[in-house]
């Protein structure tokens, strides 16, 4: 009797356990194929799988309506159990250095759709290789006509023209090469200056390089950055005063046949500027107007604690523009591979910094880049190449709302 008690239970705990275990593993399988059913379809992907020098975003698409993505990002199947993809948290496949060499580095991303009724999608398999480059490693090419564009390892960018009598140089990256030998085997002997479009070290962190025989200038509320990051370098304060000047709105660079006016577009830092070169509708803005990098989603940067309102920005762009209509060309900023069609960008930024001012926080989104922030968008970061976005401090356009 006992040792039929005693098989009776192990029976039931059997039974138990296959159920269980039945039960669970359903939960981590896609639903069961029904003939006649429709198929969810297969997600797909931007941007395209490759190799790419930088840091990159990654965003799942499916064409089928309401439907869930699930991704893996360590080479396995995704089931429902799998993380669901979120359009406003893109996936990032990152570059890596280790010091000042740069690795390549493999990433493997695969994606599965369900949708409820319907048959789950086939999983789609997306590879992509960041080659990172060394931070000694710079890049320069011709852009446009008479304008020549040099990256460093971030992708930062940086603008050399050459007029007559000297040349300049538009920002100066991050990296940590010798930029200066770059420059003088492109410009020869020609005397050489060097303007920053606003104080961030993605823009000034070779100004060391340049300061002892070359005049540096900046805006005039953003010297005080620069200068203090000039002392960190062992810069002396008398080369500094010498050689670091501010500038100012209406300021002209003048190359010898090629002339650049300085305007003042306050926002991203309090002395961020812009110069025109009228004669060709070149402007150089860094991030004084933003950037829009559809891979790596950018924004005009406008989230700072001290950062004006957007109301106070609009009215900047808005100066700058009765100023400058009809004069922009092109727009080359910091962090665009290709220069922006000028006008087009412009109304954008500027309908997008309205609708905040018109309609607060109704036409925020999560900002993609940095998370935890929002932003407004005009345009279509895949499709059009002048969209343009901002990203603001919440809690501020709600205040000035009220």
């Amino acid at each position: 009797m006992k040792l039929a008690k005693i098989l009776l239970l192990l029976s039931l705990a059997l039974i138990f356990t296959r159920t269980f275990l039945s039960n669970a593993a359903a939960q981590d399988r896609p639903p069961a194929i029904n003939p006649h059913a429709p198929t969810v379809a297969t997600p797909t992907v931007y941007p395209e799988p490759g190799t790419y020098i930088t840091t990159e975003s990654v965003a799942l698409f499916c064409a089928t309506q309401g439907a869930e993505i699930h991704y893996t990002l360590d080479g396995t199947d995704p089931n429902p159990s799998s993380p669901v993809f979120d359009p406003y948290k893109l996936l990032w496949v990152g570059a890596v250095n280790d010091g000042d060499q740069g690795l390549k580095t493999g990433y493997t991303i695969r994606a599965a759709a369900i949708k409820s009724g319907m048959n789950p999608s086939r999983v789609a398999t997306f590879q992509y290789t960041i080659d990172r480059a060394d931070k000694t490693t710079y890049v320069a090419k011709d852009v446009l006509p008479g304008v020549i564009m040099i990256h460093d390892y971030a992708n930062d960018k940086m603008f050399l023209l050459k007029g007559s009598r000297k040349a300049l140089l538009i920002d100066s990256g991050m990296g940590t090469g010798n930029l200066r030998n770059v420059v003088r085997e492109r410009i020869g002997s020609l005397p050489l200056e060097v303007i920053f479009t606003h104080f961030h070290g993605d823009h000034t962190g070779q100004a060391d390089q340049f300061i002892s025989d070359s005049v540096e200038h900046i805006g005039a509320a953003d010297r005080a950055q620069v200068v203090d990051m000039l002392r960190r370098r062992g810069v002396n304060q008398e080369l500094i005063d010498r050689n670091l000047v501010g500038i100012q709105e209406g300021d002209i660079i003048d190359l010898g046949e090629r002339k650049l006016r300085i305007y003042e577009v306050p926002g991203h830092t309090p002395g961020s500027i812009v110069l025109l070169e009228e004669a060709t509708g070149y402007l150089f803005t860094g991030d004084s107007v933003g950037s829009n990098n559809p891979t790596v989603p950018d924004a005009f940067w406008l989230q700072f604690p001290s950062s004006p309102t957007v109301d106070q920005y609009l009215q900047s762009l808005k100066v700058f523009r009765s100023k400058a209509r009809g004069k922009v060309k092109y727009i080359l900023t910091g962090h665009n591979d290709h220069p922006l069609v000028g006008e087009t960008y412009l109304d954008n930024l500027q309908k997008a910094a309205q609708e905040v001012v018109d309609e607060g926080i109704n036409v925020l989104v999560p900002s993609w880049r940095p998370p935890n922030y929002w932003q407004v968008i005009v345009g279509d970061r895949l499709h059009d190449p002048d969209w343009a976005s901002i990203n603001v401090n919440r809690d501020k356009v709600a205040a000035s709302k009220n």
